[in-house]
């Protein structure tokens, strides 16, 4: 690291999600090697307290040891995250632009409205119990503007009951996802949706 860089991560935990921050203004560690990194912590199962990988810094040493991150195979796409939850959200949002997406986040209904009217985006995921406009009347109208027909629609909820993911598909969702997602259920929603 740079003379004068920091490092520094913290994970803050609420009721169902972790907001994990990595702040990283050094030049020492390639930022493809770091999020590698981070992946690999991320998969460990969170009754692990500790997790120590032998992560090497020299770049061809990497590139030999490690699988190469599968993350940037889908082409770039714009995408919205709308979720009541500010943290849930914010990690989502930063998650899928570190995957190289143009990501936008609104916390309700009415900003989810406004958002997808003005950017057009090519995969919503979609908080379904926000106050307000509620996540099935949000999908109800955007299913209706003619400039989204190419969207796709995914609830985002913390419900697998079968009469919820009956009424997300009536509404005109693609797909039911439940609460919390981890990381390669994200990656596998954006890998299906984003072609």
């Amino acid at each position: 690291m740079n003379e004068g860089g920091h490092f520094a991560i913290s994970i803050r935990a609420d009721e169902h999600d972790a907001l994990v921050t990595v702040v990283d203004d050094g030049a020492g560690i390639p930022n493809d090697l770091l999020q590698r990194a981070l992946e690999l912590a991320l998969s460990r199962r969170f009754s692990e307290r500790a997790y120590t990988a032998r992560i090497p810094l020299h770049e061809q040493a990497a590139r030999s040891s490690m699988p190469p991150p599968t993350y940037r195979v889908s082409p770039r796409r714009r995408i919205l995250v709308v979720d009541d939850n500010v943290d849930a959200a914010e990690s989502m949002g930063l998650l899928l632009k570190q995957m190289g997406h143009e990501v936008q986040v609104a916390h309700d209904g009415h900003a989810a409205l406004e958002a997808a009217r003005f950017n057009r985006p090519q995969l919503v995921l979609l908080d379904l119990g926000m106050p307000g406009i509620d996540g099935y009347n949000v999908v109800e109208r955007l299913r209706k503007d003619g400039r989204l027909a190419g969207a796709r629609f995914i609830a985002i909820t913390g419900s697998g009951e079968a009469e919820v993911r009956q009424r997300s598909r009536e509404a005109g969702f693609d797909e039911h996802v439940v609460k919390p997602i981890d990381f390669e259920t994200l990656l596998d929603v954006v890998r299906r949706y984003c072609l």
